[in-house]
């Protein structure tokens, strides 16, 4: 079993479920992660995101070079209804490897962790310093990038990688992510006169027939690309107490994806605009994240690709529906790339597992990059 293995067994032996999904968050994968450096002798920064809730930062290489940010998240999604076993326990089948966070995202954390080991004992090789970063949140509001992200410049960062499985491809450009609610409110009554009422499930009904026809719209666009096309999923409903009760509150949870060409803002005056056709509503904000629109032909994404080519490998430029920490690198102005191993098909699933040679593809990569 390779390093990058036996290190990923041990962090997915460890529970870090995100506590939006019930988990108990990241505080062990904490100890896990600075034990590593510690005993590598790599020096860290411990950083709060959230209360009891820490990212890890470690600076390696000379400082008169300016550095690469080197970035995975610490938390997984739920385990319920795993398939098979423990999800806790990384078991390998027909050269694939099974376990929570296997893929998403401890294998480019196990291989981030990996590099920053052999980069420590090579620092006079080093062609660019590196940020090595474990982050809080990423499941999800992406606190702990936001928060990584006010650091950017104190540290000489000019460029960011963050770990997703993207089978070692450059994920350049995703889409963006808004979250809102929406709530309508109503008057209750007896089911029984239903005409005293207001029933606020049929406002919440007719404000998600418009959002499907504005969904209808946006995939309908034509002349825009997969990547410049917005979506958006009614994803819960939630409202009324009975059946012989007129409902005075309903709630609705949408997920709008924006194409590289939208705005935030113009995602949420569409929104506000729907759920004012209806009297006593309210908008309110979850999340809002722009999407992630990397010059292909910058000198980042260029070197990356020389370096696979030097490594052995080819590799590619990529454009996804899915978010990432990386817009918040982005945002503060320096090329972001997304890059890991695994395959992002298998992320969240309960059976989710990752193939053989992935990890040691990907570290091949970047230590060519790395190093002279």
């Amino acid at each position: 079993m390779s390093e990058c293995l036996k290190l990923l067994k041990e962090l997915v032996a460890i529970p870090s479920v995100n506590p939006v999904y019930g988990g108990p968050g990241e505080a062990d994968m904490e100890v896990c992660v600075s034990d590593f450096l510690r005993t590598n002798g790599i020096e860290y920064q411990v950083q709060e995101a959230l209360p009891g809730r820490n990212n890890l930062l470690a600076r390696i290489g000379p400082e008169n070079l300016p550095a690469i940010l080197v970035e995975a998240h610490m938390d997984t999604v739920g385990v319920a209804g795993w398939l098979e076993g423990s999800p806790y326990d990384l078991v390998e089948k027909e050269g694939k490897y099974f376990g929570r966070g296997s893929c998403d995202t401890k294998a480019s954390l196990a291989v981030f962790m990996c590099l920053a080991q052999t980069l420590a004992a090579q620092k006079s090789s080093m062609k660019h310093a590196m940020v090595f970063a474990a982050t809080v949140d990423e499941e999800s509001r992406q606190l702990g990038a936001v928060k990584l992200a006010e650091q950017i410049e104190g540290l000489n960062i000019v460029a960011a990688i963050t770990g997703e499985p993207t089978r070692s491809a450059l994920i350049t450009k995703h889409k963006g992510a808004c979250r809102y609610t929406i709530e309508a409110r109503g008057k209750a009554a007896h089911g029984s006169t239903p005409e005293l009422g207001e029933n606020a499930i049929y406002k919440i009904a007719r404000i998600v027939e418009k959002l499907d026809r504005y969904a209808d719209l946006l995939s309908a666009e034509e002349g825009r690309t997969f990547i410049e096309k917005g979506s958006l999923n009614v994803g819960k409903v939630a409202g009324g107490i009975g059946f012989n009760i007129v409902p005075d509150s309903c709630v609705v949870d949408v997920d709008r994806r924006l194409g590289i060409t939208e705005t935030m803002e113009g995602a949420r005056e569409a929104i506000d605009t729907i759920a004012q056709t209806e009297t006593e509503t309210e908008v309110s904000t979850f999340l809002e994240r722009p999407p992630l629109n990397t010059d292909n032909g910058n000198w980042f994404p260029q070197a990356l690709t020389e370096s696979a080519g030097k490594a052995g490998f080819q590799t590619e430029f990529k454009e996804v529906a899915f978010m990432t920490n990386g817009v918040a690198y982005a945002e503060v102005g320096i090329p972001t790339v997304v890059f890991g191993p695994g395959d992002i098909e298998q992320a969240h699933k309960a059976d989710e597992y990752i193939e053989a040679g992935e990890m040691e593809k990907s570290l091949a990569i970047l230590e060519k990059f790395f190093l002279s």
